[in-house]
């Protein structure tokens, strides 16, 4: 069955949080990470994480804060083939118990914290989001990915490319970044939706076929 998306109107990693009924949260840079962290739940939940992804910035931007993303260990290895990113869990594990956080009187989870370098940290709740079937609809991951005047020019993959080449520097690196990030994430974690696959492998194509066409001009 489908979940509901909250994609739509929401960040990427908001939406992965609202998938796991948890607020986003947030650490400080350069201070050592806690071996758990205690997540406020924003709803009843329906779907636990089991862990939290604390994703390290590069060694170049220290300052950066860790990226703390949720993560269904279970449903990640249903969904992913590389197991480098997020701990095996025995069979039968139960669930984590729902507490109430005393300093907020709120109700949390109490989660492990697996600090983890990603290729692309901003980039990887959009992959985990669409790789574990949390988010269903293409189109909303395209829009995520590519301006809307390249997709209008879909399935032809040189007209995208030609538009793509037309943008403004800054906008256009932007998406360089963004689907160049996203490719190397999924080559790293492997999702196992062969579609996703291809529409990450088809974008990634089209903004690079961009860039040479904007280094011919220069």
């Amino acid at each position: 069955m489908q979940s509901t998306s909250f994609l739509a109107n929401r960040e990427p990693l908001d939406a992965l949080c609202h998938h796991f009924s948890l607020a986003k949260a947030s650490f400080p840079a350069n201070t050592p990470l806690p071996s758990t962290l205690d997540m406020h739940l924003i709803a009843p939940a329906s779907r636990l994480p089991t862990h939290i992804l604390a994703i390290l910035p590069a060694e170049d931007k220290p300052h950066v804060p860790p990226l703390l993303v949720p993560v269904d260990a279970f449903l990640y290895h249903q969904t992913f083939d590389s197991a480098a990113f997020v701990p095996q869990l025995p069979p039968g594990t139960p669930p984590p118990t729902p507490h109430l956080d005393p300093a907020s009187q709120r109700p949390a989870l109490a989660l492990p914290v697996v600090p983890v370098h990603a290729p692309h940290a901003l980039s990887l709740p959009l992959l985990l989001l669409f790789g574990a079937g949390l988010e269903t609809d293409s189109n909303l991951l395209a829009a995520r990915i590519l301006p809307p005047d390249v997709i209008g020019e879909f399935p032809n993959a040189a007209a995208m490319a030609t538009v793509m080449s037309r943008l403004p520097e800054g906008p256009f690196q932007f998406y360089l970044m963004l689907n160049h990030g996203l490719w190397k994430n999924t080559l790293a974690l492997a999702p196992r939706d062969t579609a996703l696959v291809e529409l990450v492998r088809i974008t990634y194509k089209v903004v690079a076929d961009a860039r040479r066409l904007r280094m011919r001009r220069w």
